[in-house]
């Protein structure tokens, strides 16, 4: 059995109405390199079956936007960007999460090591996970930066405009006016 077309927070709401906000982990796609399953776009498709497995309802995906690389290395390929929204398996915390995320990456053929923010392959960003603020060495929610970055918001508000981070009175919509105005 396929997973629901869900395109929409409303629609993720219809389908599955006992969910919470506060249960919700939000996550980013990009891959700027092509893989097994073909070129960054093809990459990214191919990941959401596997994020799937990591939810207990179906994945809200946004569309894909393609994007140039921001801190990245010169000469680094454009990239393809989406968000997905799903509720994590009960038995996965925010760590426990983050850790299934880089495991994907690795079986998708993403290499660590080097360079930072080297072209890749697949790159899997926990932005939130529910309404939990962490700071650790290994991992801090909501992700720091990605309110400044125009391929994380555009995603995002296309799909969850009224989301909002963790402490944060501002929407994903508002965020998203704020980094184009300063374009």
């Amino acid at each position: 059995m396929t997973a629901p077309e869900i395109s929409s927070i409303d629609d993720l709401f219809r389908h599955s109405p006992s969910l919470r906000t506060s249960a919700l982990a939000v996550v980013a796609l990009g891959a700027n390199l092509p893989g097994a399953f073909g070129g960054p776009a093809d990459m990214l498709r191919a990941a959401i079956p596997a994020l799937q497995t990591l939810s207990e309802s179906p994945v809200l995906v946004s569309g894909i936007v393609e994007t140039e690389p921001e801190d990245c290395p010169p000469g680094s390929p454009r990239f393809a960007n989406a968000v997905a929204v799903l509720k994590p398996r009960m038995d996965l915390t925010a760590v426990g999460f983050l850790v299934m995320l880089q495991k994907l990456e690795t079986e998708f053929g993403r290499q660590r090591g080097g360079v930072r923010n080297a072209a890749r392959v697949l790159d899997l960003d926990l932005i939130s996970f529910g309404d939990q603020c962490i700071d650790t060495e290994f991992l801090t929610l909501p992700h720091p930066r990605a309110r400044q970055r125009l391929f994380v918001m555009q995603p995002l508000a296309s799909v969850w405009p009224a989301f909002r981070f963790p402490g944060d009175p501002a929407t994903a919509a508002e965020h998203l006016l704020m980094l184009k105005a300063a374009i």
